[in-house]
């Protein structure tokens, strides 16, 4: 994705790295970096190639989407 287009509180799916296919909400933008919410005890910081927009339709609330 391109910096310009993130805004705060807009969905983003995680496609490389170590939390590849995680969906999150951006809290923050940086120079070079987003900050990111994932629903985990935890915020991370990702470079904005790394992220595509995620659906408008997230899962009902204790649904979490995972690869068999």
């Amino acid at each position: 994705m391109n910096l310009n287009n993130i805004t705060p509180g807009l969905r983003v799916r995680i496609n490389t790295g170590h939390w590849i296919n995680r969906t999150g909400t951006v809290l923050a933008i940086g120079t070079k970096t987003v900050l990111l919410d994932i629903g985990e005890p935890l915020l991370i910081s990702m470079l904005p190639a790394h992220l595509e927009k995620a659906p408008e339709d997230p899962l009902p609330p204790g649904w979490e989407e995972f690869e068999i």
